[in-house]
């Protein structure tokens, strides 16, 4: 199901209370909210075990690294699970998505905490390089006018086609050792990255624009907005990691 499909069987159901207590700028606020909330307790998973996993590594503590070890495999085991619940809560009518989501952005957590073995000022610089584009792709999504669905299919498109450029990669690496294509992959995953979330970014401005909104759809847009600055973060973790020489 995409995101347009998601977006109008959630209008839908949507009950006259709902509709006066999220729209416009109430609908933002809670979309941000609901983000900000995410992003602060998948970095608050990440900085509590990634403390414990420094601590074990430098100190050779084994019962700690087996501790976040079974933290870490537990994440990967429900990572399909709780995306299934997200998506499966979002389209039934009746059911908050709330606490999927919320239990995503921990998984999400868990699976990030790795990152702490990095030195804090790539995450610093990463981090606050990811706010940055965020910003701009948000400043981009509210001033234009444009629609935007021929840019969603074109960023789709990108990023199908550096997933399958990034397969040729790993090949070629392996037995040529070409490394200028990974910086290729790289942006170009990027660059994909960033076109979706002025598309997701446009879908919450049209939203409450159109003065409909519940507060399940408002989780759902922040949903969509937390794995793109996800995505971004991460994207930029490894090229500041790489120039850095980490």
């Amino acid at each position: 199901m995409t995101k347009d499909q998601v977006y109008s069987s959630r209008q839908e159901h949507i009950k006259p209370s709902e509709v006066t207590d999220v729209n416009g700028s109430k609908f933002i606020g809670a979309t941000f909210l609901y983000l900000t909330l995410a992003l602060v307790i998948t970095f608050a998973v990440v900085g509590g075990l990634g403390a414990v996993l420094r601590y074990a590594i430098y100190n050779n503590n084994s019962q700690g690294m087996e501790i976040v070890g079974k933290f870490f495999i537990g994440g990967l085991i429900a990572y399909i699970p709780v995306m299934i619940w997200v998506h499966v809560a979002a389209c039934r009518q009746g059911k908050t998505v709330g606490p999927a989501f919320f239990a995503y952005s921990i998984v999400m957590g868990i699976l990030l905490s790795p990152i702490c073995l990095l030195d804090m000022w790539t995450i610093i610089i990463s981090f606050g390089a990811t706010c940055l584009s965020f910003a701009v792709m948000a400043l981009i999504a509210w001033t234009t006018k444009r629609n935007l669905t021929g840019l969603a299919i074109f960023g789709m498109s990108l990023l199908i086609g550096a997933f399958v450029l990034s397969l040729f990669n790993v090949i070629i690496y392996l037995f040529v050792g070409f490394e200028p294509l990974y910086w290729l992959v790289s942006f170009l995953f990027f660059f994909a990255i960033l076109i979706l979330t002025v598309v997701d970014l446009n879908h919450v401005k049209k939203i409450a624009q159109s003065g409909i909104g519940t507060k399940n759809l408002a989780i759902w847009c922040a949903l969509n907005l937390y794995v793109d600055f996800i995505y971004i973060f991460i994207r930029i973790l490894a090229i500041v990691a790489s120039l850095r020489g980490k």
